[in-house]
């Protein structure tokens, strides 16, 4: 079997944006199972309707004014935080536009490492399981095993706390798999106890069941999101919206958005509905967001900003609840081509 690594969203075929329409790309050229995963995935249209099951365009004048509002609560930014923004001639060149996701899950799951801390962890606790367990269908008993064979993209992060440090996994997979995988990582799990025993899991396990619905940052060579290459930075931020999804992709998209985030060193982000069966509570209807930064330092500068509600996320505060930010670096980044879901 070969093993490439990759973005954890390999699939989707991906689009740019202006004015906040989205355009197909063109598909890169793939081979055997990544090639028919590209096709099953529908294309994007430029005039998508409710009924092909993808985010309509939105249109300028459909914008709400609490939209626009926020939006340009964004673009104030420039004049309150100590970001780089860029000039009018590298703001051609930032992230820009997004693609409706849909099809597959992600289940991430994070705890903490005690004395044994992340390295050790990766090399004697997971690094077996990836390379072996994951696809051989043994794990968790017979039902278990057969939903972690469908997995085909895992990325692994660590939290570089000095002391019981913070481990996380994002498994990708079919929405077929999703009850059976959040099982498993369920902390009644005796399992679990197996690891607190020989020392590589302390306190509890957290596990969350997500289900992405757009991304932000296509490579334009290939058409996919670009590889989170070990050492990246990723913040997960986790947040109740008080407002409605389709109007706040809007703002989260808009140029003014996408001017922000380009300053704070993000270059991808995926939007996830959070399930039910997380371990995670608020009174609106949550949303997980994982953005991609350069380095492990920019991902913890923009989560402190955010809890710090400095502006222009004081703003943003009025319209999310009970806000939970983990930040990582990224250990690493593996996709299983040959277990892309089929046409």
């Amino acid at each position: 079997k070969t093993r490439s690594s990759s973005h954890l969203l390999l699939r989707p075929m991906f689009a740019t944006a202006q004015s906040l329409r989205v355009t197909p790309l063109a598909a890169p050229k793939r081979v055997g199972g990544a090639r028919r995963a590209a096709r099953a995935v529908r294309p994007v249209r430029a005039h998508a309707k409710k009924a092909d099951d993808v985010e309509p365009t939105m249109e300028p004048l459909s914008v709400s004014r609490r939209v626009l509002g926020l939006s340009s609560v964004l673009g104030a930014a420039s004049l309150t935080t100590d970001l780089v923004f860029p000039t009018p001639a590298e703001a051609k060149k930032i992230v820009s536009g997004y693609t409706p996701l849909e099809g597959f899950d992600v289940t991430y799951v994070f705890h903490k490492t005690g004395t044994m801390g992340a390295d050790d962890w990766y090399k004697n606790a997971f690094k077996p399981f990836l390379d072996g367990g994951l696809h051989s269908g043994e794990v968790g008993g017979p039902e278990t095993g057969a939903a972690f064979k469908t997995v085909f993209n895992v990325v692994v992060m660590r939290g570089r706390e000095t002391e019981n440090e913070t481990v996380a996994v994002a498994f990708v997979h079919p929405k077929a798999s999703t009850d059976l995988i959040a099982k498993f990582f369920d902390d009644k799990n005796p399992f679990w106890q197996t690891g607190r025993d020989e020392g590589w899991l302390l306190g509890p396990l957290t596990n969350f069941k997500t289900t992405p619905f757009l991304a932000r940052g296509a490579d334009p060579k290939t058409g996919y999101p670009p590889q989170w290459k070990k050492g990246s930075g990723v913040l997960v931020a986790s947040f109740g919206l008080k407002i409605d999804k389709n109007e706040w992709i809007p703002a989260f998209t808009s140029p003014d958005s996408d001017k922000l985030h380009d300053a704070a060193g993000i270059y991808t982000s995926v939007a996830s509905t959070v399930n039910k069966g997380s371990e995670y509570d608020s009174a609106f209807k949550a949303v997980q967001v994982f953005h991609t930064f350069k380095n492990f330092k920019q991902a913890v500068a923009f989560d402190a900003m955010i809890q710090a509600k400095q502006p222009p996320f004081d703003a943003v505060a009025e319209i999310t609840d009970n806000f939970q930010g983990q930040t990582y670096e990224v250990i690493s980044d593996t996709n299983f081509p040959e277990y892309f879901p089929q046409a």
